[in-house]
């Protein structure tokens, strides 16, 4: 078995729980780098749209032509999901680190229920804002390019 199919098989059993109740320390662990890999990603897409945007002539013309409160959107939509993923994947990896260090210093606690621990503060609301707001912003720039059009 390769990594990439251990690693396959590790995300489809983490896929098949119905509640983070349910995880031990080490299902957590996982579920909480993926979520962070999952963050990363969404904004890495995000800078990439921030650049597309921002480079050339045709952002610059279509930001001009446009009224005020649209650009003002855009932008607000783009700082608001570039601070959800940032204080999604802050909390994300602090408790990614809190399960870590019990770990280490309790070996045992790798197959152990974790219960009702709680889940990072705010991460799954942040997490959602920033997605929503990936996925707004580039819509947002399409309804300026097409009223600059006309």
């Amino acid at each position: 078995m390769t990594g990439s199919e251990m690693h396959d098989n590790g995300d489809r059993a983490l896929d098949g729980l119905t509640s983070w109740s349910e995880d031990t320390y080490a299902t957590r662990l996982s579920r909480l780098k993926r979520r962070r890999r999952d963050v990363l990603a969404v904004g890495a897409a995000l800078t990439a749209f921030v650049v597309a945007v921002s480079a050339g002539g045709a952002a610059a013309s279509i930001y001009n032509d446009v009224p005020g409160w649209l650009r003002a959107m855009i932008f607000t939509l783009i700082i608001v999901a570039g601070s959800g993923l940032a204080f999604a994947w802050m909390r994300f990896q602090e408790e990614s680190e809190r399960i870590e260090q019990a770990i280490e210093q309790r070996g045992d606690l790798a197959t152990t229920l974790i219960g009702n621990r709680r889940l990072p503060r705010h991460a799954d609301a942040f997490w959602i804002v920033g997605l929503v707001c990936t996925g707004l912003a580039p819509m947002a720039f399409l309804t300026a390019a097409w009223c600059a059009a006309f």
